[in-house]
């Protein structure tokens, strides 16, 4: 059971604890609750403990470990075990202590001693569901009545009063594991989602989960904030848990990506640079027969320096076929390549560069067609699209638009929205910081060189300049280093103050 589920879990049961007490009338309970060990066997653990006299509200952490297998050897296991409910007064208990040396009469002396308490009798009750399953036990300690001369011992109305809170503590705890159990499948689909979405394109793996931790990271540090804008700004953990989600699906849309796109490296895919290489080979072959029937050195001179400018030709394509900026020369360069032509056959011409393969090798910058930049960005569309569908509980019904906005800037530049800074929550706004640095600092992407730390968080300055990013997140993600995630590479931070 995680942190929250637990805190929730023991609020719950202390109130319940201490509904027990003033009902039956008693100093002090403990409730133990049925869970699985390490071996897979059912044992009973401390999960709420209340003794009013001695002021203890909560389990002491030495008790916390203490556990309790459903047998006859202790008062809790037995009341486990046959789940029914069993009396013991302290006479008993010592009784047993000197005759057998039981764990029950261990367990209770160790827990008085840690405590500094007294024992005098003891009402054991099973925590049973409407559905009959076992979830704990519950102990009342010490009977007071109003007489401090009479004998102070449980009787039946304390049993059936018992009784009937302790269906509630059943249900508190039942509805508890429910939850946790909901969580567990919650996190199990997240996490095969961003497994499937990794499997579609390999070299962005670890990229969700990154962006996830980098943009909580930033949460954390808002919440830490306590003056300006972001200090009337806090996230509670549920509103963290929206945004963990949010951050590992920002990508699921491109599921519906297709794979050759999602994949592209460079601006040619690779069967049409193969085209286009094999092109310049006939045309090599073809200028080597058109000269093989002429004679002299002139001719010869004149052959070797078209195939130079063939190959140089060639070299020029290769090198605008790369993702980075494309120089105004190389541009130029490719467009006049489609003017190229070469007798191959009779009345058939070869022409070095096609026009649709001009176009893709004179994208200025990146390795996309407008078309394919336009696919891209509708994974978007298809994230929201996705995400609208899973019936998100109470708490987590921001999670569809928190990943839809990633992408939108607060000028309106973004998409697929287009919308301004006001339609943009600030979980959006740390999303987007956390994706556009990830994007450029990453190290596992084959058709380009991480970006170094100063040089990204420049980018990033640039966009804050021109009024696409929020100021005031990107200073606080500076500031704060909010972009070292814990084991990351220490290099990550070379070059910054």
């Amino acid at each position: 059971m995680d942190f929250m589920s637990y805190e929730n879990l023991s609020r719950d049961l202390h109130t319940i604890l201490n509904s027990f007490l003033d009902l039956v009338g008693c100093d002090g309970g403990s409730i133990y609750t049925l869970q699985k060990n390490l071996q897979g066997e059912s044992v009973l653990i401390f999960k709420a403990m209340v003794t009013r006299s001695a002021g203890i509200r909560a389990v002491p952490e030495s008790l916390k470990s203490v556990v309790f297998r459903l047998d006859e050897s202790s008062l809790v296991g037995k009341t486990g075990l046959h789940q029914k409910m069993f009396k013991e007064t302290y006479s008993q208990v010592v009784s047993k202590m000197t005759a057998d040396g039981s764990v029950a009469t261990s367990a209770r002396s160790f827990t008085d001693s840690v405590i500094n308490y007294t024992t005098r009798n003891i009402l054991s009750a099973p925590l049973i569901t409407p559905r009959g399953d076992l979830v704990g036990v519950v102990q009342l300690i010490n009977k007071i009545l109003p007489d401090p001369n009479s004998a102070a011992e449980f009787d039946e109305k304390d049993e059936r009063l018992c009784a009937i809170v302790s269906g509630q503590a059943a249900l508190a705890i039942e509805n508890s594991t429910l939850l946790y159990e909901q969580e567990k499948i919650l996190d199990g689909f997240v996490n095969a989602c961003v497994t499937a979405i990794e499997a579609r394109d390999p070299v962005t793996s670890g990229h969700s989960q990154r962006v996830c931790d980098l943009t909580l990271n930033l949460a954390e540090m808002v919440n830490k904030t306590g003056s300006g804008q972001l200090g009337l700004i806090h996230f509670s953990p549920t509103q963290l848990r929206e945004l963990r989600y949010a951050a590992m699906l920002h990508d699921i849309g491109k599921i519906s990506v297709k794979e050759d796109i999602l994949k592209k490296e460079k601006k040619l895919f690779s069967w049409e640079l193969e085209l286009i290489e094999m092109r310049f080979k006939m045309m090599r072959l073809a200028l080597k027969n058109q000269f093989a029937r002429l004679k002299g050195e002139k001719n010869e001179l004149e052959l070797a320096k078209q195939l130079r400018e063939l190959d140089k030709a060639l070299a020029m394509i290769k090198t605008a076929n790369e993702p980075s900026v494309l120089p105004q020369e190389v541009s130029q360069g490719i467009i006049e390549l489609t003017r190229l032509e070469i007798e191959v056959g009779e009345n058939e011409v070869c022409c070095a560069l096609h026009a649709h393969e001009k176009e893709r090798l004179c994208i200025p910058r990146g390795s996309l067609s407008k078309e394919e930049r336009i696919e891209i960005e509708k994974h978007v569309s298809f994230t929201y699209e996705i995400l609208k569908m899973v019936p998100w509980s109470r708490g987590l019904e921001s999670v569809p638009n928190i990943a839809h906005r990633h992408h939108e800037k607060l000028d309106g530049s973004g998409y697929p929205l287009r919308v301004k800074a006001e339609e943009i929550p600030i979980q959006s706004r740390m999303l987007t910081i956390c994706d556009i640095y990830d994007a450029l600092t990453a190290k596992d992407r084959p058709y380009k060189a991480a970006v170094p730390l100063d040089k990204a968080l420049a980018i990033l300055e640039d966009e804050v300049k021109q009024g696409k990013l929020d100021a005031i997140l990107y200073k606080l993600f500076v500031d704060s280093k909010a972009y070292l995630i814990p084991g990351a590479e220490p290099q990550r931070d070379k070059k910054v103050a």
